[in-house]
């Protein structure tokens, strides 16, 4: 089959070249198409029960646990310079928030109008909106500084702020933004007149603007106002723990629905970077996604070259020719855009275990293309004594064969991940396997297609003199290694066995950690900010727990409140300070504070009435707004069902005891609270936890699970492969010990290091297997090719070490220069992760060239035709 493919190609040898180029094109258009993703949605599987109970507690209550939160401060917090700064950043914040229609159409109209007639000054638009204090903050934040300056702007200047200004517009239709607090927005209760009202901590004129407070007694007024509710301490505003002087304000963004939340995070922060007066924290899951995406753009752009040009060099210390350069960076880049350009096509995102992709294509890539284009100048003589194509083509016969092989087992231990239940864990795996396809096809059509068209001669740098071939250092050090392995198996495997000891020490060590803000560095601006601002106000980030009364308008029952109360005190207290719970939120606030405003505002009585009837008169008197009319006021929506049956506490995560706040210390966490409810909670009512970190903790379940499961498939379907290449089920195992001496080692220094499994480094195994166990078919097979009765164990295995083993040597250099490219990501765990696969493929690289040929020489194993079974 192999041999009439070779035929086929190798007739008109550029009708190929030109076919992988039209493709190659094609496909390169869908890398245009690719977008970014690191929400919990591209790794959970959408049929998991944990995930589903998540989505329907998001639908009744909102996605409370995903918001961004601002911290801000300034030096003189109390005063009208600064309050006036802070409401010009909430307005424009508030920009985002309810759509006009008629206001943003009438912006554009006013665009138009001014640009109708190009050349026109910057300065012409800007004064078009004298009168439109937001918008001209806008213009100056958002316009590149070279459109504001250029005089004047033509047709294309004005088309590139249309281009902005439609963007906002659009941003600004979605609606995404449904809530923001802050203590400028926030509204209070009153119980005067027997009536429960709410009004604004600050009054609005005519107009619906704030009157910001100007004179001293007017500041203290409002901060008087601000601090009389209880509920708004750490929710509204931080207070210094020594002193208990409020030292921030904070700003809460909700956001409605599932829409994609990077284009307002962006926004958001450019709003943030135009008031340098303030200092401004932000935290929150969407933020930190939105930098999350950013940096795996950023990774791309910077490691996918710095990777090319490390094989670049691998590829010239190994041919020392431009074919040998041009060839397998053709080969590979081929591949690269094939893969990455059908994702796009097929609509597929890149991930955090996606960004691997390109860097794995990449050294996997020059992998096949050196043994393609080793075994030609390997056979150089044999393709010069003969017709160059008929040559080629017996040369590549034997390589193909083993390069498919190879290529196989490869696709498979990569495509056995697809058994995870991590919906990102199984497209890596899937698009990783199609890519090591890709690899093979095209180094098998192209290098040959391309060799036959080119003159057949040698790099000048392995001629000598007197025109012989020159042994190399590399193949000088490779021959001492192969006898040193024969000579010396028993001390090899010795060794070998101390090694595995230590290392299945180190791997009952091993810890498992999904959480995203894990892959910041400690000094990273945006972990920093995260944690300065959610600890300020009791945790940026949170889960829920669920109190059902199971039975309808059971909550306004006190008996019932006074249970959530209990249950809140004990999560935030100090003898359980071990939770991390900065803060929490539930529906007994508002029935506290209506309590209280009822008894003219005494803080006395902010507690739970006596009696329901109090409750359900307070309830009936309270005015608010229910704009989708569901029978709750919008502001109990985060809180209460429809049913007045179920009350949610929000649950923030902050850091009391623990600096970082993992899958393992959540696990911890969410399991203390359940057992804490499962004794204490009345047996009337029941519970559910669930929200952001829940999931994380069952997606940690997945990744070990998947971790297992793939990959004793990929070492029992490689296992399998080799038994049937070879005909002897001893060849099985014999291929095995290489691998999985690689895996146990890799787990062992996971453990001792304390480097945690995530969703990147739970893929290294498979990488293991899948790369390794190319080294040891192509030892393997070629053993086989120069093992005959005239030749003993030692000098075939010699042999086949000056052949294969140069080989396998430049495609680990090849392979590790690679993965330390990612050394210099943003991101720590795919710093790891280019160390571990760098090690990885060091340890496999050592298991093909001295433990499988010491395997051999222990067992005595006969992979000769003559003795295959």
């Amino acid at each position: 089959m192999m041999n009439a493919y070779l035929n086929l190609i190798l007739k008109r040898p550029l009708i190929p070249i030109l076919g992988l180029i039209a493709i190659t094109i094609y496909l390169a258009m869908g890398i245009l198409k690719i977008q970014f993703d690191s929400s919990i949605e591209s790794f959970m599987p959408k049929h998991d029960s944990e995930y589903i109970e998540y989505t329907k507690i998001k639908k009744i209550y909102g996605d409370n646990d995903r918001f961004a939160q601002m911290s801000v401060a300034h030096k003189n917090l109390w005063s009208a310079d600064a309050l006036n700064t802070i409401n010009q950043l909430l307005v424009d914040i508030e920009e985002y928030k309810d759509f006009d229609r008629t206001k943003e159409d009438r912006r554009m109209e006013k665009f138009y109008a001014a640009t109708v007639h190009p050349p026109v000054k910057f300065e012409v638009i800007r004064v078009c909106f004298k009168d439109d204090a937001p918008f001209l903050r806008f213009l100056k934040r958002r316009i590149p500084e070279k459109l504001q300056t250029a005089e004047p702007l033509g047709l294309k200047e004005i088309q590139k702020i249309e281009k902005i200004l439609r963007a906002d517009y659009q941003l600004k239709e979605s609606e995404i933004v449904d809530t923001i607090l802050s203590p400028l927005s926030a509204k209070d209760i009153s119980g005067e007149n027997d009536a429960l009202e709410t009004y604004d901590l600050i009054e609005k004129d005519e107009n619906g603007q704030r009157i910001i407070p100007r004179t001293k007694e007017e500041i203290d007024a409002f901060r008087h106002r601000l601090t009389k509710n209880p509920a708004f301490k750490c929710r509204l505003y931080a207070v210094d723990a020594r002193t208990d002087k409020i030292t921030d304000f904070a700003v809460l963004i909700k956001f409605a629905g599932t829409l994609p939340r990077e284009e307002i995070i962006c926004a958001l922060m450019n709003i943030v970077s135009a008031y340098p007066e303030l200092e401004i924290f932000i935290s929150g899951v969407p933020y930190v996604a939105k930098n999350f995406n950013d940096y795996i753009k950023e990774d791309l752009l910077k490691n996918v070259p710095l990777i090319i040009l490390v094989v670049t060099i691998i590829f010239y210390l190994n041919f020392k020719s431009f074919r040998g350069v041009i060839l397998p960076l053709t080969t590979l880049g081929m591949a690269e855009i094939w893969t990455v350009g059908l994702m796009g096509h097929l609509g597929y995102k890149i991930t955090s275990i996606g960004i691997t992709l390109p860097p794995l294509l990449i050294s996997v890539g020059s992998s096949y293309a050196i043994h393609v284009l080793n075994q030609y100048y390997a056979d150089f003589d044999l393709i010069a004594a003969s017709d160059k194509r008929f040559g080629i083509k017996t040369a590549m016969t034997h390589i193909s064969v083993t390069v498919f092989l190879a290529g196989f087992t490869t696709f498979a231990a990569f495509i056995s991940l697809a058994t995870s239940h991590v919906s990102a864990i199984q497209e890596w795996a899937v698009f990783s396997a199609v890519g090591v396809l890709f690899t093979v096809f095209i180094s098998v059509t192209l290098i040959p297609c391309t060799l036959a068209l080119l003159p057949h001669k040698l790099p000048k740098f392995l001629i000598t003199k007197k025109n012989f071939r020159k042994i190399t250092i590399v193949e000088k050090l490779l021959i001492v290694t192969a006898r040193a392995a024969v000579a010396h198996y028993k001390i090899v495997y010795l060794l070998v066995g101390i090694i595995l000891m230590v290392s299945i020490a180190g791997a009952l060590r091993l810890k498992v950690d999904t959480d995203i803000l894990h892959y910041f560095k400690d000094d990273d601006p945006v972990k920093i900010n995260v944690r300065t601002a959610g600890d300020k106000f009791g945790g940026g980030w949170g889960f829920s727990v669920i109190i059902d009364s199971n039975i309808p308008d059971g909550v306004k029952s006190p008996d019932f409140l006074n249970a959530v109360e209990n249950i809140r005190t004990w999560l935030v207290s100090d003898q359980n300070a071990d939770l991390n719970i900065g803060r929490t939120d539930a529906f007994p606030d508002f029935i506290k504070r209506m309590h209280m405003a009822m008894n003219n505002d005494d803080p006395d009585f902010f507690k739970i009435p006596d009696t329901r009837m109090d409750i359900e008169d307070y309830l009936e008197i309270y005015s608010g707004d229910d704009k989708d009319s569901d029978g709750r006021f919008d502001e109990f929506e985060p809180f209460v069902n429809a049913r007045f049956q179920q009350n949610n506490i929000l649950a923030r995560l902050s850091h009391k005891t623990d600096d970082r706040i993992g899958t393992t210390k959540v696990t911890y966490i969410l399991n203390k609270v359940q057992e804490h409810l499962r004794q204490t909670l009345p047996k009337a009512y029941s519970f559910i936890i669930t929200g952001y970190p829940a999931i994380e903790v069952q997606l940690a379940h997945y990744v070990v699970t998947g971790q297992m499961t793939g990959l004793i498939l990929s070492l029992f379907i490689v296992a399998l492969v080799i038994i049937i290449l070879f005909k002897k089920f001893t060849a099985g195992p014999l291929a095995l010990i290489d691998m999985s001496f690689t895996i146990i080692v890799n787990f062992g220094i996971m453990g001792w290091f304390g480097i945690d499994l995530d969703m990147v480094t739970s893929v290294i195994a498979s990488i293991a297997i899948g790369i390794g166990v190319d080294d040891t078919i192509h030892f393997l097979n070629t053993y086989r090719h120069f093992k005959n009765k005239d030749i003993s164990i030692s000098d075939t295995i010699e042999k086949t070490m000056f052949v294969s083993g140069k080989a396998i040597i430049f495609t680990s250099l090849a392979l590790i220069g690679g993965f330390l490219v990612l050394l210099t990501s943003n991101f720590q765990p795919i710093i790891l992760f280019g160390l571990l696969i760098s090690l990885t493929m060091f340890n496999t690289t050592i298991g093909s060239i001295l433990l499988v040929p010491a395997a051999i020489r222990l067992t005595g194993i006969r992979l000769d035709q003559k003795h295959l079974q």
